[in-house]
């Protein structure tokens, strides 16, 4: 297939996978209008300088509908910070538009106390700000012609809640070994990476509401409960824990639905 490029002539290739997230603009030119189903969430993460720092450990702070979580970074006094909130309505702005998004984080965060003012004061100075509204992507296929998506491209969970990243992974493997068995018919090479992940992405859009409820707690007597909740936990034997913080069965037990098979050995050529 011919595809043409903003800068630069175009070119012949065999096939196109989009992998380029939640806003795929290969999603949008070859299958159109595919909705982002909003979850009801926003989230914001940067990078801080920050001098209280974590070591190894998550600091949070919680409101109603709002949620704020610190975590050292890198080993050298920086720290990441997460803000989570809830909007009963998508927010208008450009997901390009990072000033925009500044200022929203800013409007839903204000007036709140321990060290949030001055993790909002980084805002300006951080180069790797991510702002973007916790929605999925819900499509009956992921493929057309010569094109098929990989990751939240074709099948995003929600960002920061979902499992995503590990998703992504996985359906990369599948659809590179798929289409490794298949010698040559991408089509049916495809078909069969859909069919392999199919049930891993139904179940994989149970988790982000689950873990959006958890989070962000909706009343005073939640943002009460969540640090008990946690203290508590922190005493119980592993399994137990892990049982009772998977989220409907959590981002690993998703992915056991997968078989993942060995890539087959392709010659080089001579």
């Amino acid at each position: 297939m011919e595809v043409t490029f903003a800068h630069g002539p175009p070119r012949m290739f065999d096939l196109v996978v989009g992998a380029d997230g939640l806003h795929s603009g290969i999603r949008r030119l070859v299958f159109r209008n595919v909705p982002e189903h909003f979850l009801g969430g926003y989230l914001g993460v940067f990078t801080v300088p920050y001098e209280i720092r974590p070591r190894g450990r998550m600091l949070g702070y919680s409101a109603v509908d709002r949620t704020v979580g610190v975590y050292e970074v890198g080993g050298d006094g920086r720290a990441r910070a997460l803000f989570m909130f809830r909007s009963a309505d998508e927010l208008d702005y450009d997901h390009r538009d990072s000033a925009r998004q500044r200022q929203l984080l800013r409007t839903a965060f204000a007036g709140l106390g321990w060290d949030v003012p001055r993790l909002l004061e980084a805002l300006d100075t951080a180069d790797d700000f991510y702002f973007d509204a916790i929605s999925q992507i819900r499509m009956p296929s992921w493929s057309r012609g010569r094109v098929t998506l990989v990751g939240d491209a074709g099948y995003c969970p929600g960002p920061a809640v979902g499992g995503g990243t590990s998703l992504a992974v996985v359906g990369a493997h599948v659809l590179a070994a798929e289409l490794a068995a298949s010698r040559g018919d991408h089509a049916a090479g495809f078909l069969a990476y859909e069919r392999a992940m199919a049930e891993t992405v139904r179940q994989s859009r149970r988790i982000g509401p689950s873990v959006l409820r958890t989070l962000v707690p909706r009343t005073r007597a939640q943002v009460w409960a969540i640090p008990h909740v946690l203290r508590l936990l922190s005493w119980l034997p592993l399994p137990l824990r892990r049982a009772l913080t998977s989220y409907g069965g959590g981002p690993a037990k998703m992915l056991d639905s997968v078989v993942l098979t060995d890539m087959p050995r392709i010659p080089s050529e001579p």
